[in-house]
């Protein structure tokens, strides 16, 4: 498997922006994602950072939550258009395109982190984590969602099928790298998708769901989401 690369990363991204999987997206990762901040309470004191932000519609949630000030980060340009656009102007958010472990924001801003489904396509995600804890701020919260992990085995054609380069993490590997980037208190949970499961006359097939029977277990195991406190 070979490394991921920033570039190839970044362009991709801007594909998917083109083609609207921005909001595809959004769909797909929204229960699991509500699921997993529903721990959180958020007020006006607060900054909430999502790394890799796509079209901002998680920072928009976590506003709508209560927080004082919304930031997103993505590495593609194309995608941080689109939550500019999306994102109401009397929100108090603002979107930067940068790369996760090389954050345009001062130490200790952040009191909540989210990253989405985009650990795996980093070069180095133990940097990245070092580079989120820099951010937040001491007593600081973190989420880490993944579907594409090594016990969820369901997804692993994934790899084949996407374009870029990606790493296949374990629970314990991503638990540990938020461990040894200095965060405290990591445990992590499975998370199922709330929505209803396709049934099966309804299904499609595709690169990445190559069967109903692959689907339908991807459904049953459910995402990871790897929390932590700073």
């Amino acid at each position: 498997m070979a490394k991921p690369t920033l570039e190839a990363a970044a362009s991709e991204f801007d594909l998917w922006a083109d083609a609207g999987r921005a909001e595809s997206m959004a769909e797909g990762h929204g229960g699991v994602t509500r699921a997993a901040i529903d721990r959180w309470t958020l007020g006006a004191s607060d900054t909430v950072l999502d790394v890799g932000c796509g079209n901002g519609w998680a920072v928009r949630e976590l506003m709508r939550r209560g927080a004082g000030k919304g930031i997103g980060v993505d590495l593609s340009p194309k995608m941080v258009a689109l939550a500019e656009v999306q994102t109401p102007k009397d929100l108090n958010c603002s979107f930067h395109v940068a790369p996760a472990a090389r954050l345009p924001i001062a130490d200790g801003t952040a009191t909540h982190i989210l990253n989405i489904e985009s650990i795996y396509y980093y070069p180095d995600p133990a940097t990245a984590a070092q580079e989120w804890a820099r951010v937040t701020a001491t007593g600081g919260r973190i989420a880490v969602l993944v579907d594409l992990y090594e016990e969820n085995p369901a997804t692993h054609c994934w790899i084949d099928a996407l374009d870029v380069d990606v790493h296949l993490l374990s629970k314990a590997s991503l638990a540990d790298l938020l461990h040894k980037a200095g965060w405290r208190d990591v445990w992590t949970e499975q998370v199922l998708d709330p929505r209803p499961v396709t049934p099966r006359e309804s299904f499609s097939q595709s690169k990445y769901w190559p069967s109903y029977e692959t689907y339908l277990e991807y459904r049953q195991t459910g995402a990871l989401v790897v929390h932590g406190t700073r």
